[in-house]
């Protein structure tokens, strides 16, 4: 069977007939080999704009390129970041502010090597059984492939498959049918675009609803 791309949302047309269906795609299926480096389809997407000036800024652009698996957040995961920080800060003071310039660069290298995995984590390897890799920032992070029962389950005959990216918060995953504390447990977002192979390795897209460096808002001003 050809391997496909499986992109999170609205299926534009479904052929019927088929006895067997493959990922869906908006409005089609797409090869998931792309003659390309990482880097090079990046450029292709303005979604990752903001995401490639920071892979600039903190020199990692021969990383990403490299034997790498990447799970890039999108110009939105960003976007959410730099409010949420910007809403802190100016709750701390309100004569300040913050923008992506106020990283400091050795602080944006390290934290964006959380989204990258040595080697290639391909989704045909994956199973619903979380594999723990090591990121280049020394993290733990689980990555499976899940059938997930969601609005297109009506709509074929077999629910579509998902890659989950999961950050490892306390000593290990997360136990099935135990509650660790709320400071431990694990944070997982769907990829919305994976399976990407290209020249030098795989990219598995975050979905836009992540917060970059999972930041969490804490200060808020009074209204």
């Amino acid at each position: 069977m050809r391997k496909y791309i499986l992109t999170l949302g609205l299926v534009a047309a479904i052929f019927i007939g088929c006895e067997k269906q493959d990922y869906l795609i908006d409005g089609g299926v797409h090869d998931t080999k792309v003659d390309m480096t990482t880097y090079e389809y990046l450029q292709t997407n303005a979604v990752f704009d903001t995401l490639l000036l920071l892979i600039d800024r903190a020199g990692l652009k021969e990383t990403i390129n490299g034997d790498v698996t990447f799970f890039p957040p999108t110009d939105f995961s960003i976007k959410d970041y730099v409010t949420k920080r910007r809403g802190d800060t100016i709750a701390q003071n309100p004569f300040t502010d913050f923008t992506l310039e106020d990283i400091p660069v050795e602080t944006l290298r390290d934290s964006l090597q959380m989204y990258i995995i040595p080697g290639k984590v391909n989704r045909d390897d994956l199973t619903e059984d979380q594999q723990v890799h090591e990121t280049l920032l020394g993290t733990q992070v689980g990555v499976a492939l899940i059938p997930v029962d969601d609005i297109y389950s009506t709509i074929v005959s077999t629910w579509p498959e998902y890659v989950f990216f999961t950050n490892i918060i306390g000593a290990g995953l997360d136990v099935p049918g135990t509650v660790p504390p709320e400071e431990e447990l694990d944070i997982r977002n769907v990829c919305q675009t994976s399976g990407i192979e290209t020249n030098t390795g795989v990219i598995h897209v975050l979905e836009n609803s992540h917060t970059m460096f999972y930041y969490v808002q804490t200060h808020f001003s009074e209204l």
